[in-house]
């Protein structure tokens, strides 16, 4: 009887063991790389100056400096417990300095002034409602950004003044380099869709299959129309 009552324990333990050592349980993350271009050069509009006598310096928009404006992300990813950063966007000569950043929920955002003028930080995102007063040369505030989402932020004093504060609530994005390169730290195997984001583009999405522990790539080429 003891034998009889073994046998079932037996197989039942043998087939967990089965279970827990098949080939998708074994199933290893591995990165994405890869390049993103910019199709449509971008032209530059020069800015309105806020002070009548003082010229400020039209920025350049090369499409080296807009691939820096993208976000590469895994798109649809489970929200993961994730470290928070410490990120600062520079106000320098009446412009958001980058414009564009990627940070982790709970991540801060310093935003010194560099300018010989004041400046006010604000936002009515969704995502993220904040205001920061006006604040001089050599002054820097900061925000916590509690939440996914995109936080467009503007200067209530200078108009033509803007920057992207994109939060996400996993580890799997990146901002290429100036050519274009980007990486992806490991990316659960399977198919999945890795999407490139730009501030005025939007969502450019590409499905790429993941094989356990091997390299991937995905490439982007953004249409990005001349303004």
């Amino acid at each position: 009887m003891l034998a009889g009552r073994g046998g079932p324990l037996l197989i039942a333990t043998a087939g967990l063991m089965l279970l827990t050592t098949s080939p998708l349980a074994q199933q290893q993350p591995a990165a994405v790389v890869g390049r993103v271009e910019i199709g449509v050069p971008i032209s530059a509009r020069r800015p309105s100056a806020a002070y009548p006598t003082r010229a400020v310096a039209a920025p350049a928009l090369a499409s080296a400096s807009e691939l820096r404006h993208v976000v590469v992300y895994l798109r649809n990813a489970k929200p993961q417990t994730v470290a928070p950063m410490k990120v600062a966007v520079r106000q320098h000569n009446e412009s958001f300095t980058p414009r564009v950043v990627a940070v982790t929920v709970g991540s801060e955002v310093e935003f010194p002034n560099d300018d010989p003028i004041y400046h006010n930080v604000f936002s009515l995102s969704r995502a993220k409602n904040f205001n920061l007063g006006r604040y001089p040369r050599g002054d820097t505030r900061k925000v916590r950004f509690d939440k996914p989402g995109i936080i467009k932020v503007f200067c209530e004093i200078h108009s033509h003044m803007s920057a992207t504060v994109m939060v996400l609530d996993h580890p799997w994005f990146a901002v290429p380099d100036e050519q274009g390169r980007f990486e992806l730290p490991p990316v659960p195997a399977g198919e999945q869709s890795i999407t490139a984001w730009h501030e005025r583009l939007g969502d450019t999405t590409v499905r790429v299959r993941i094989e356990s522990g091997q390299m991937a790539t995905a490439d982007f080429v953004l249409p990005v129309p001349a303004q």
